[in-house]
């Protein structure tokens, strides 16, 4: 298969789109304009050292690329010029892959400029003595310049490279604040406090550059965030954000399709991984490449290391993400791992960024601890002791896994109703994602059904999602949030997950759909598995004797609610009577030891 896509990344992004690639099994160039993080594919040919416009053009012509997909840095606005100006020159398709940015918010304190003389001449209009970088060490030489008169602190990245940059602009050593990329705030707030900060100078970058973090601090101590905005982009043929906006893409105007379900990687084995780099980078303080683990039922995990960061005192490492073509909130996520030793001669797990932290009890960990779940702990502890074996090292570990897009990715998940705040599970009870698994989510259930015991629920309300809970929460306003459990499709695994629980009553929202699915006899409803069958309500009608004037209205039916044009939704309606006999006699057979109670629902939320 030719090789024909070039993808200039150097990015979180850019592992993303490389993952995606690999996993349809497409060869492609990735370009980079250093070779400091080596992308590591069987599919990948990876380029170093950039490249200008002219050779940009003579490579294209002489690979006969097809594709250019952008995925460098949001501010390289030369390079994204560079590769318009080559895809149109060529007449070559140019995508970009887009990260996501931070809602841009209308306050007072915030003041977005188009460059950075633009806020610099902001802040020497005004009568600012004191002021924090936090813009990255390209810039500060040209702010210490500019600004003599003022103080200034400059967050900088704890690199070789940055530190030299610091030195050669004669910034006084405890004027620098030499960080991690991945610490939280925590030192520029007291700094603030400290010090009496007037003014904060950032630049307009996603989450992992925490902006919304910086604009916490602003608008909470009341002094002005100036933010370079990011340049404005060229037009591209297409914006892309996920895995399944570029598998249509290139479906469609390639005809590239999606040959088989590639797995993917859980949370645990990622952060497994980052965890025993880390470790290694702490020890040889080394650069790491790649690293593997062992995963249960005898497999492995090996995956590139995205970034590596060391000091004497700690070793940090990360990886992207690959959730394969499960359907996982968390895919193309950068998650990582922070180390160092203690003298306990324990390996410790301490909460990190974007990881959620366990606030109530009924969960596998205890109240207080990191919510990074048993298995994943397991074979984090199981590598790190071997390498600590390895190098006979009596020491033990502070372990700090962390999701820097943790706590945005929470909202879309249950942690809230679970007590676990502040981010993301690091979960895997087998490493592996299995494409559309239900493994994932009868976990979560079977978690949900322990949590609300252990809080005191002996009485539940299932139900099959959003919109489905909001209508039964007016019914039931009484009922606290542990008692209200999703099945989504499995309702069959939330009914074997109550037996033996503990839960005495179980209450069973549902909407018609799946009300018409669950009577056939089916307890997985997903509608990959079981389609509307119009045969099954004609023969249920019949039993009920509705005459034939009813039965040619159904055969006219594409959608369950359409049943109401044809049957009155009120209790007193013969053929729902006849729908939730059926759906009792399913479920019957399924409940052990608690009772239940059926509550069929239409969209408009009247319930029968």
């Amino acid at each position: 298969m030719k090789r024909q896509i070039l993808i200039f990344g150097g990015t979180t992004e850019g592992r993303k789109v490389a993952n995606w690639l690999s996993d349809l099994k497409q060869p492609f160039y990735y370009s980079t304009k250093t070779n400091s993080h080596p992308l590591i594919s069987e599919m990948a040919v990876c380029l170093s050292a950039g490249m200008n416009e002219g050779e940009m053009i003579e490579f294209c012509r002489s690979q006969e690329i097809k594709l250019i997909v952008d995925a460098a840095h949001p501010f390289a606005a030369d390079l994204h010029c560079n590769l318009h100006r080559v895809a149109s020159e060529l007449d070559i398709a140019i995508v970009r892959i887009e990260r996501e940015f931070v809602e841009r918010l209308d306050d007072e304190h915030i003041h977005y400029l188009p460059s950075m003389d633009a806020c610099i001449e902001e802040i020497q209009k005004r009568p600012i003595e004191r002021v924090l970088s936090l813009v990255g060490v390209k810039n500060l030489p040209k702010i210490k310049k500019a600004l003599p008169e003022c103080d200034i602190w400059f967050r900088i990245l704890n690199f070789p490279e940055s530190i030299r940059i610091a030195n050669e602009a004669k910034v006084r050593v405890e004027r620098l604040i030499v960080s991690s990329r991945f610490e939280n705030l925590l030192e520029e707030e007291d700094l603030i406090k400290a010090h009496g900060i007037q003014a904060i100078l950032t630049k307009e970058s996603g989450y992992s550059g925490l902006l919304d973090k910086k604009m916490e601090l602003a608008i909470k101590h009341k002094i002005p965030l100036f933010i370079v905005q990011r340049p404005d982009l060229p037009e591209y043929d297409k914006i892309i954000k996920t895995r399944s906006e570029f598998q249509s893409y290139l479906d469609v105007v390639f005809g590239i399709k999606r040959l088989d379900l590639a797995h993917g990687y859980t949370t645990g084995t990622c952060a497994a991984i980052s965890a025993k780099a880390a470790l290694k980078a702490l020890i040889d303080q080394k650069e790491i490449g790649w690293e593997r683990v062992d995963l249960p039922n005898n497999r492995e995990a090996m995956m590139p290391i995205h970034c590596t960061e060391f000091t004497p005192e700690y070793g940090i490492c990360t990886v992207i993400k690959n959730s394969g073509d499960d359907p996982d909130v968390t895919d193309g996520t950068e998650i990582g791992c922070r180390i160092s030793f203690n003298e306990t001669g324990e390996i410790r797990f301490i909460k990190g960024e974007g990881v959620g932290l366990v606030t109530k009890t009924g969960l596998e960990i205890p109240v207080g601890e990191p919510a990074v779940n048993p298995t994943p702990r397991k074979i984090i502890e199981h590598e790190l002791n071997q390498i600590l074996n390895t190098y006979q090292l009596t020491k033990g570990l502070d372990v700090s896994i962390f999701v820097p897009m943790g706590a945005r990715l929470a909202k879309k998940t249950f942690n809230p109703r679970l007590g676990i705040e502040g981010g993301i599970s690091i979960i895997g009870t087998t490493g592996i994602l299995k494409p559309f698994s239900a493994e994932a989510y009868v976990q979560t259930i079977k978690k949900h059904v322990r949590f609300a015991v252990e809080n005191g629920s002996r009485e539940v309300i299932i139900n099959s999602g959003g919109r489905s809970e909001r209508y039964l929460k007016q019914k039931f306003p009484e009922m606290p949030q542990h008692g209200y459990i999703q099945y989504g499709n499995f309702i069959g695994d939330t009914l074997h997950a109550i037996n033996g629980s503990g839960i005495e009553k179980v209450r069973m929202g549902i909407m018609m759909g799946k009300a018409v699915k669950l009577a056939e006899g089916h307890l997985d409803t997903h509608s990959q598995k079981v389609v509307f069958n119009k045969d099954f309500l004609i023969r249920m009608a019949e039993e009920a004797n509705y005459d034939a004037s009813y039965i040619d209205q159904i055969r006219e039916v594409n959608m369950a609610r359409d049943l109401e044009g044809i049957f009155p939704f009120t209790e007193m309606e013969l053929f729902y009577k006849y729908l939730k006999g059926k759906c009792y006699e399913v479920l019957e057979k399924e409940i052990a030891d608690y009772k239940i109670e059926l509550i069929l629902m239409n969209i408009k939320g009247e319930i029968i």
